[in-house]
Formats: C-alpha cells, sequence, structure tokens
C-alpha cells in the first residue's frame, strides 16, 4: 500500500495548513507535534504489521517502531496476551522469574536494551562497541566526542563510557568486563544514520571458533566469503576474527582484524564479511583460525537526546528451547527527522485535520480543534473501511452464555 514522505506531505500541505511562514524545519516539527496523537486514535491502515521473533530464553522485546502486541502465535499455536499485572495479582512471581506456560505471553514492561545480558562462564564479561548498520559500513560523521552515551555496570562497579561517532568503521568503550548496561542515550545532534550498539563478549577461556571447510577463504570485491562446515549458530551482525592466517599476496595485506558478519547462508555454510574492495586469496596453515564472537544487540540509535527503551514480554520458556513468535504489532509513532521520513498514515485529509486542530489548540479554540480531530477520525474511519473490504469483523453473541447450554434453543 502507497504511502507518504515528509517531503510529499509538505509539498501538499505546507501552504494550507502549515503555521504562518513556516519553512521546511518548522512544517516537520508541527507535523512532530499532529501525527503522534493519530497514531493512538486507533489501529488505522498501515498501522499494524507482521513480526516474527525468536527466542532462547523466557523474554523477547518488540523493535522500537512497535507499540504492542495485537495478536500472537508460539510455534504456531495461538497464546494470550496479558497485562503486566496479570501473574502477580493471581499467583505472584516465582524465585526464579519463569513465567508459567497457562498464562501464554505477558507484558513485562519496558527495558534499556533489545537483549539482556547473560552471564557465563566462559568468558569474563563484554564489551561495548558501536557499528554502523549495514549497508552502512562506516559510522557517521557527527561534531564532538560523546554523540552516544552509555551507562553500564562492570565487576568494579557502575560506569559511563563516551561513544564517538567520527566517520570510522566502529567504536567500543575499553572496559571488557561490562556485565550489565542500564541506558543508552544519544547527545543532542542527530546522528545522521542508524548506529547499532551491541555488546561483544570478552575473555573467554578458549575462544569459540569455527571449523573451516576446504584451505582458503576468498575475496571479490568487497565480499570475504568463508565457507565453513557449520553456520548455523552464525546470525548477520557477528563478529569473526581471522587470527593467525599468513599476510596475502599480492598487497601485502594482512587479514588478521575483526569484521562484522554482513550475511550468512545456511543452507551452503557459507558466512559473507565486508572489507574494502580487493581481490584475494588466503590459504589456511597450522596457526589460521576463524574466531566466532556471538554479539548481541543493545539498541539502534539515531534520533537526537533520545534515551533507548524496548517494550519487554515475556513466555513460559524453562527448558531454554528456541521458541518462535509470529506477532501482529501496532506500529507506533517514531519521531520524523528529515524529509525522507516515512509517514504511515497516508490520508493527506486527515493530516490536513490533524495539523489545524493542533494549531486551534494553540489559540485555545476548543470548539475547533474538537471539530478538526472529530474529522480526522470519521476521515481515517472511512478509509478503514474501504481498505477492509469484505473482510469486516463479526460480532456474534451466544444466547447461552459462555461455557453454558440452554436446551431446545433455537
Amino acid at each position: 500500500m502507497a504511502t507518504l514522505t515528509v517531503n510529499g506531505v509538505e509539498d501538499a500541505l505546507l501552504e494550507i495548513c502549515g503555521s504562518k511562514g513556516a519553512n521546511s524545519a518548522q512544517f516537520l516539527k508541527e507535523l512532530n507535534l499532529a501525527l503522534p496523537r493519530l497514531h493512538n486514535m486507533g489501529l488505522w491502515r498501515d498501522l499494524v504489521f507482521e513480526y516474527t521473533i525468536s527466542t532462547t530464553d523466557g523474554t523477547f522485546t518488540l523493535p522500537d517502531y512497535a507499540e504492542s502486541v495485537i495478536s500472537a502465535l508460539v510455534d504456531n499455536d495461538p497464546e494470550r496476551v496479558r497485562a503486566q499485572f496479570h501473574d502477580y495479582s493471581l499467583v505472584g512471581r516465582n524465585d526464579d522469574g519463569n513465567t508459567l506456560s497457562a498464562f501464554g505471553i505477558v507484558d513485562d514492561g519496558y527495558a534499556p536494551t533489545v537483549n539482556e545480558l547473560p552471564s557465563s562462564d566462559d568468558f569474563t564479561g563484554y564489551q561495548i562497541a558501536a557499528y554502523p548498520v549495514f549497508p552502512n559500513v562506516a559510522l557517521p560523521s557527527v561534531s564532538g566526542s560523546a554523540n552516544i552515551v552509555v551507562l553500564y555496570e562492570v565487576l568494579a562497579g557502575q560506569k559511563t563510557g563516551d561513544i564517538s561517532c567520527d566517520g570510522s568503521a566502529d567504536d567500543s568503550l575499553s572496559d571488557t568486563d561490562v556485565q550489565n548496561v542500564t541506558e543508552i542515550r544519544v547527545a543532542g545532534d542527530d546522528l545522521t544514520a542508524d548506529v547499532d550498539i551491541v555488546a561483544v563478549p570478552r575473555g573467554y577461556t578458549t575462544d569459540p571458533t569455527l571449523t573451516l571447510s576446504g584451505t582458503t577463504i576468498t575475496q571479490s570485491g568487497t565480499v570475504i566469503t568463508v565457507p565453513v562446515t557449520d553456520a548455523s549458530d552464525v546470525v548477520v551482525g557477528d563478529i569473526i576474527s581471522l587470527t593467525g592466517w599468513p599476510v596475502s599476496s599480492p598487497g601485502s595485506v594482512n587479514p588478521n582484524i575483526e569484521y562484522r558478519v554482513t550475511g550468512v547462508d545456511t543452507d551452503n555454510d557459507k558466512v559473507y564479511l565486508y572489507r574494502t574492495t580487493d581481490s584475494e586469496t588466503w590459504t589456511a596453515d597450522g596457526d589460521s583460525k576463524i574466531i566466532h564472537y556471538p554479539v548481541l544487540r543493545l539498541a539502534t540509535v539515531r534520533e537526537p537526546d533520545y534515551v533507548a527503551r524496548y517494550r519487554r514480554f515475556r513466555i513460559a520458556n524453562s527448558n531454554s528451547q528456541k521458541v518462535t513468535m509470529r506477532l501482529l504489532l501496532k506500529r507506533k509513532f517514531k519521531k520524523l527527522l528529515d524529509s525522507t521520513s516515512v509517514i504511515y498514515l497516508s490520508s493527506l485529509s486527515a493530516i490536513k485535520h490533524a495539523m489545524l486542530g493542533n494549531t486551534a489548540e494553540d489559540n485555545a479554540d476548543l470548539e475547533r480543534a474538537n471539530y478538526h480531530w472529530g474529522v480526522c477520525r470519521a476521515i481515517l474511519d472511512e478509509q478503514l473501511d474501504a481498505h477492509r473490504g469484505a473482510a469486516k469483523p463479526t460480532v456474534k453473541f451466544d444466547p447461552s452464555g459462555v461455557g453454558a447450554y440452554t436446551s431446545n434453543m433455537m
């Protein structure tokens, strides 16, 4: 279904409902004031979408562009979504924090990161790092030296670290024994591009490795292809370190650095990495290793003065098996940052009345404001009705009541 960008809405409505003398920057601010209310008024067209996620523990988080769960399938079985206080009011919580399977999916409030940092006997802790979101291959260049601020805990106590976006390939904090992250926030400047904040496990007693299939790895263009015997545990965003490999020839280019995984072919057991354009073949010798660091994504940030928060839910998974959930989600309003930002509520008429209603409220004209917001709702209802076509919800009543039966009831 076609939708709009800020630039498209500005071309259509700036002179009609923008404030007097408004330029593009002012009009963007006015859109950011009016559109959140439209998102909250209902499940309009383009605001409900499907999302699939897998987890091996008892929690999962929604992407930051999702507001709530409308419906859910857990391993292809429908599950009910419960309120945050549900199990507290019935049976309380177990000491181990497990959720009873009978409760389905339970709201767990908000968390500062996508993933929690589990402890392990195999490594000391984690290192916090910032990477560009592929296909970008370098962090954006932003003025200042503390573009992203991270509050975290190490073995010795709580600390604060600054990450700089200076156009380099990545940036990381020096601590390698991070145990928990309590806050990730962006300073006052737009980062201009999405940045992934991740946790890389460090201090392994024995580095986890992948087994090379064959004797060589090759690079063509910007892609390094690493054939392995089993790529099932590798995911996009993980870190691969090629250590102990001979210096390549020609060019004397040494591959012995860390690379972020940009693609995985589990059918053919191949891992793909990005590297500056070149054409090389490296042949393994007795010291060559492919070390695989399974990375945990903590947040994806860009918006200025933004503090990362993710909606978290709990499910029953005491045996730590992989659980796959197919979710129907309500889309959340995300602040519009530039002229290419997408506006999912694509009705120009509804947006026009929303902005006029917002202006009327600023002028304390409540009667006019209520009129415009009422028209907004009517327009979006009509659009949703046209979008559904014949697929309209049906309300059914059981005269005998739920779980009851009345004999000879026609």
